[in-house]
């Protein structure tokens, strides 16, 4: 995204992904997992399990971490994000060609969270 881009880091991250899955013919459909509660200065995280991965995306104020894994015959496709008030701070995308296996997505996406959540403790 550039500075004049009128899309949300959300909708950028989207915006992304639906380019990039025609390539890799994939749909992406979401289907909620889990939520955390949101509360002041708390931790929110949300994983979505797709027909094809995951994803998960971890808030807490005005900053945001994003992770996509889509999983073809062929490859496998993972984006990961960081944003602070709605600007996208780092974008950084990956392709495997190789398809995962659904522990490997599920080792990727806990490894994910428990990183950013090592981050922000003390």
């Amino acid at each position: 995204m550039t500075d004049t881009d009128t899309r949300t880091p959300a909708q950028g991250r989207w915006f992304a992904a639906f380019m990039l899955a025609p390539a890799l013919g994939v749909a992406l459909l979401a289907t909620p997992i889990a939520r955390a509660g949101p509360a002041a200065g708390s931790l929110e995280v949300e994983i979505k399990k797709h027909s094809t991965g995951k994803e998960a995306t971890i808030r807490q104020g005005e900053k945001e971490w994003y992770i996509l894994i889509d999983v073809d015959q062929d490859r496998t496709m993972i984006i990961r994000t960081e944003s602070i008030k709605g600007r996208e701070t780092k974008n950084s995308p990956e392709i495997v060609e190789r398809p995962m296996s659904h522990s490997e997505v599920d080792r990727i996406i806990n490894d994910f969270v428990s990183g950013v959540k090592s981050t922000l403790t003390p």
